[in-house]
């Protein structure tokens, strides 16, 4: 008998292949973290708001070299605020804790970027892009010629500011080989590089990375937060600092959603958790990307109301009708799909 119990103690407490999402905790992008602005913008005139502009988080349990209890996966499942995922779906099967937390970082960090870049456009504002080499793909057309550190300049005298400025030039141009104007160690040079097809786009075959000189500087004090989910809330919070006013007026609005530079809005993982975690905080209005709205059917809290966007001009319209007196309801949802 008392072995029996031994056996049912240790079993509970035995790891499963499982990841559970729980509701994480929402920052307020214009607000603080530990005394600490989420976002500073400085060398810019900002403007204070009332409005309040979470972005959310799931709290994940599990992962590479640390996986859930039995009890813990049982009350997950029987929980209607948390998931339970193989762990498969959610890591690639050889991935490291250590991988996964840089790549959530970096991430995070690319998403910051793309939001200030984002706002900007939304804005009409200017800012520049530098496309520089970070690897070379072994045996592609550009090993030996373009190496780690050319920044990009042009492209068959064309000038290159950007990942579709590129795209757009070689494929116009679709011949064997093109001229690269590159930057390197302080030099300018042009070198004759040959382009590969690959689905039907020609390439260089390289990695490249995108840094962004934005006029002004700006500081995210987010240091345990990775992934991009929080891209599109950022790029709000960045457009409300530099407007005046209150962009949705003194409402408490909590969204999720990555962002590009051309404003697209994109889907993410844990949107039911993450609406959850919202209105624990007192948000009653949702912001979600349109391609997470099935998910989102029939397991909206009851008093939120979960407006659809597409883009970052749908998520300032909705804004700014909220701020105007218009019922949220009235806005294109996830559930009414009007």
């Amino acid at each position: 008998m008392i072995a029996t119990g031994l056996l049912l103690i240790a079993a509970a407490w035995s790891p499963t292949p499982y990841v559970l999402e729980r509701p994480g905790p929402s920052f307020d992008t214009t607000g603080e973290i530990d005394g600490k602005q989420v976002m500073t913008l400085e060398g810019v005139e900002t403007f204070s708001t009332d409005t309040q502009l979470d972005f959310t988080t799931v709290y994940v349990v599990g992962g590479p070299g640390s996986s859930p209890r039995i009890l813990d996966t049982m009350y997950s499942w029987l929980s209607s605020t948390q998931a339970v995922l193989p762990q498969e779906v959610m890591y690639p099967p050889t991935a490291t804790r250590e991988e996964i937390t840089n790549s959530g970082t970096a991430a995070m960090d690319s998403s910051q970027d793309l939001a200030v870049a984002s706002a900007l456009e939304h804005l009409g504002e200017d800012y520049t892009t530098t496309l520089t080499v970070h690897d070379v793909v072994p045996g592609a057309p550009a090993d030996g010629i373009l190496q780690a550190g050319d920044v990009l300049v042009s492209v068959d005298g064309q000038p290159i500011a950007s990942l579709d400025g590129l795209r757009e030039t070689l494929n116009n141009d679709f011949d064997a080989s093109v001229t690269v104007g590159v930057q390197r160690d302080g030099d300018q040079q042009e070198l004759t590089v040959g382009t590969v097809e690959v689905d039907g786009n020609q390439q260089l075959g390289v990695y490249l990375e995108r840094e962004f000189d934005f006029p002004f500087q700006v500081n995210f004090a987010l240091e345990n937060v990775g992934g991009p989910s929080a891209g599109m809330m950022l790029s709000l919070g960045v457009i409300d600092e530099l407007t005046p006013g209150s962009l949705g007026g003194d409402r408490h609005i909590a969204g999720t959603g990555t962002i590009d530079v051309g404003g697209d809005v994109g889907p993410i993982g844990g949107i039911r958790q993450k609406m959850v975690g919202a209105q624990d905080t007192g948000a009653d209005l949702f912001l979600a990307p349109v391609e997470n709205c099935p998910e989102l059917v029939g397991h909206v809290p009851d008093g939120m109301t979960v407006v659809a966007v597409d883009t970052l001009d749908d998520s300032v319209n909705a804004l700014e009708a909220v701020a105007a007196g218009e019922d949220p309801a009235s806005l294109p949802t996830c559930t009414s799909g009007s």
